[in-house]
């Protein structure tokens, strides 16, 4: 119902797919994967209201690939940074980290309603999460990761500010800059840990290798080389999993298509 009643995001999730798959894909195949992008955020929205309530571990509900390669990251005792797509159900399975032992901090961006911003900051709180603030928040990250603790960011949408051009499915897409600041300061490590959802309707997550952060002594040029890296990162699993990404998010704004040379 929602892919059909948002006219504009309908608009905006196809003409995403066009460009990033071009016609590697079918029409049909692209208004599948469309259709499967709404109802994931739909259920995810309802999956997080629901949160509270469930009382089995997240452990019995999600599985989750090469869990040891990020506690290994984490009990170094140097900070981590976790780079969460917007894909799976993002919010709900960050309990996981919670129930491992890890001190769960989250960089969010605060919702325009207040109302609806003390429900949402109750739920987390519920679910283990502690918020930071996005707007002024880099001390805190800071002191967070001088602390050893988990920092989850999510850096797969359209940036404004703080922000650099890099490559995002063979077309420039504006990003944070910020993790590879702060990896670059303080030399955290940085792991991307992507969710989707099974045929059945279960978790699944997926965490990659560490991902390397070099300091070269060129400022600016070692912010949009790291950034990439992440977003390569990033990428390659949405590939797996391309029906699970939030596709109706203007990725893409600042891009123009090349025009033709007239005849």
């Amino acid at each position: 119902m929602t892919y059909y009643l948002a006219r504009s995001r309908r608009k905006v999730a196809l003409a995403n797919l066009d460009l990033a798959y071009g016609d590697l894909l079918s029409p049909s195949s692209k208004v599948a994967i469309a259709k499967s992008s709404f109802v994931n955020l739909v259920t995810t929205i309802l999956e997080f209201c629901y949160s509270p309530l469930i009382k089995r571990p997240m452990a019995e509900l999600v599985a989750l690939a090469n869990p040891d390669v990020f506690l290994k990251a984490y009990h170094e005792g140097k900070g981590i940074i976790v780079l969460v797509p917007h894909m799976g159900n993002w919010e709900v399975c960050g309990r996981w980290f919670a129930e491992q032992g890890i001190v769960h901090n989250a960089v969010v961006r605060r919702q325009k309603k207040r109302w609806v911003d003390r429900i949402v900051t109750s739920i987390r709180r519920t679910n283990r999460i502690i918020e930071i603030d996005k707007r002024n928040g880099l001390q805190k990250v800071l002191r967070a990761l001088q602390r050893g603790e988990m920092v989850s960011m999510l850096i797969d949408q359209h940036a404004q500010r703080e922000a650099v051009k890099v490559d995002f499915f063979g077309h420039p897409a504006m990003t944070h800059a910020s993790v590879a600041l702060l990896a670059m300061r303080t030399g955290c490590k940085v792991i991307v840990c992507a969710g989707f959802r099974h045929p059945d309707g279960s978790f699944g997550g997926v965490f990659s290798d560490p991902i390397a952060t070099t300091v070269s002594g060129n400022r600016d040029q070692d912010l949009v080389d790291n950034t990439q890296r992440y977003v390569t990162a990033i990428e390659a699993l949405v590939r797996q999993n391309p029906q699970d990404w939030m596709w109706m998010h203007r990725r893409w704004k600042t891009y123009k298509p090349p025009v033709a040379a007239p005849v």
